[in-house]
C-alpha cells in the first residue's frame, strides 16, 4: 500500500505531538534559572562565610502555616507548643550545619597535613557550603 498525503500528515501531527509533550514536561521539571529573584530580606546564617543565605524565620512562619492548614482544628495552645518545636527544630538545624561545617574544615586541615605545598594549593574548598 502506498502512503497517502494523510498517512504523511498523521505522522507530522503524531511527531508534533511528541515534541510538545517533550517541551511541557521540560518546562515543568526543568530548572528556570533566575526564575526566583534573590530576596534583600534573606538573613545571613552565622558562622562560615561560604555558608549560604537562608531565611529561617520565613521557614518556621511557613512551616507553621503548612501544619496549620493541614490539621485545622488546633487549639492555640497546641499552635504556641507546635510554633515552639518548630523553633527548637530551626536551632537544632543551624548547630547541625555549624557542626558540618567544622568538620569539613578540620578534615581539610587533616588532608594537608599528607600533601606537598604544591598539592595543597591544588585542594579544594573546606566546605561543600
Amino acid at each position: 500500500m502506498k502512503p497517502t498525503f494523510k498517512h504523511y500528515l498523521s505522522i507530522a501531527f503524531a511527531l508534533l505531538a511528541i515534541f510538545l509533550c517533550g517541551y511541557g514536561i521540560g518546562f515543568l521539571l526543568g530548572e528556570r534559572k533566575g526564575s526566583q529573584p534573590q530576596s534583600a530580606s534573606h538573613t545571613k546564617v552565622s558562622g562560615s562565610p561560604s555558608s549560604r543565605d537562608f531565611d529561617w524565620a520565613t521557614w518556621e512562619r511557613s512551616t507553621g502555616r503548612v501544619i496549620e492548614n493541614a490539621i485545622r482544628d488546633l487549639t492555640p495552645e497546641q499552635m504556641q507548643a507546635i510554633r515552639a518545636e518548630i523553633a527548637k527544630t530551626s536551632e537544632r538545624i543551624r548547630a547541625a550545619r555549624q557542626s558540618g561545617r567544622k568538620e569539613f574544615r578540620d578534615l581539610n586541615e587533616r588532608l594537608r597535613q599528607h600533601l606537598t605545598p604544591e598539592q595543597q594549593t591544588q585542594l579544594p574548598g573546606a566546605s561543600p557550603d
